[in-house]
């Protein structure tokens, strides 16, 4: 299972209470990145948390595929940007933090470590492949990468 799909909305009940639709908790399901970032349900919210919905649809959503925001588009810089946010230093707890005052959005700390075990295992594969294949820049940016989330 995919780290996005262990995202979720804070404050998922009042949200539903606003914009009075029902929606899944999950930040990435696709009734909730319809009901949240188009149409009306935006203009229910109130001023904090639209700013916050919009910053999330801004730095996350702004894509030009034509099955936006189904397209993959959000999940893959969301990675991204848990990734940044463990190069910066921050452990599972800080990160989880940061992305719910961000966002509003939450996960378990849990979830976010064994996302990122998971990353730098990913890494260390891709670093023995480029070396057996001779590929000695991308095993190189492999091993920088793979150092940088091990802190």
């Amino acid at each position: 299972m995919a780290i996005t799909d262990k995202i979720y909305i804070k404050n998922h009940r009042q949200l539903v209470s606003q914009v009075e639709t029902s929606f899944p908790k999950g930040a990435f399901k696709g009734a909730t990145l319809d009901i949240l970032y188009q149409g009306e349900g935006l203009s229910k919210l109130d001023d904090a948390t639209r700013d916050r919905v919009l910053d999330f649809a801004e730095d996350f959503l702004d894509c030009d595929c034509e099955s936006n925001p189904h397209c993959g588009c959000a999940e893959r810089k969301f990675v991204r940007y848990l990734l940044e946010l463990r190069e910066q230093g921050l452990g599972p707890d800080a990160m989880v933090d940061v992305m719910s005052d961000d966002y509003m959005l939450y996960a378990y700390p849990g979830d976010v470590r064994s996302f990122l075990d998971d990353s730098i295992r990913t890494l260390e594969a891709v670093e023995s492949l480029a070396e057996v294949d001779g590929l000695a820049d991308t095993a190189e940016q492999a091993r920088q990468r793979r150092d940088g989330l091990v802190r």
